[in-house]
């Protein structure tokens, strides 16, 4: 019976090996598959989260010039730290409807460089966008020639 076992013990030398060699690949593109769907969730969300404080600066700005400054200045602080965003963010201004009680719409774009994590299939780059609005206070001096003053 003891021979039985170590036989067959020794019919199964390797097999350990193989199954290793032949499942590592599959299991590094897992790991692959992973950080790069990781990217892309994280390049999402801080975009429109630029996006968000973009709107946001330029809804307290005081002339819809301004407020296109503005926006371009807090989309490219939020994601000045992230080196993915090629070129930088893209920004749009749409303040069209400009003016007490309206609202300013933004839209920041950027292209994300995927190049690192092209063994799993994703393209060189992608372009991701997003959009936030932010209402213009009624209430908020909107002066160009100083101060509020006695503004309510």
């Amino acid at each position: 019976m003891r021979a039985r076992l170590l036989g067959r013990r020794g019919d199964e030398r390797g097999g350990m090996s193989l199954e290793l060699v032949l499942l590592a690949p599959v299991f590094v593109m897992f790991l692959m598959l992973l950080a790069a769907a990781g990217r892309v969730v994280d390049a999402r969300s801080q975009i429109e989260g630029a996006a968000r404080d973009a709107a946001r600066a330029a809804s307290i700005a005081r002339s819809a010039g301004e407020a296109e400054a503005y926006a371009a200045r807090a989309a490219a602080r939020s994601l000045a730290d992230h080196h993915w965003c090629r070129g930088g963010p893209r920004v749009f201004a749409d303040t069209a409807q400009w003016g007490p009680g309206g609202r300013v719409t933004v839209t920041v774009t950027c292209t994300v460089d995927l190049g690192d994590l092209a063994l799993v299939g994703l393209p060189g780059s992608r372009t991701f966008t997003g959009d936030a609005v932010a209402p213009i206070d009624t209430y908020t001096y909107r002066g160009t020639d100083g101060p509020p003053g006695d503004a309510p």
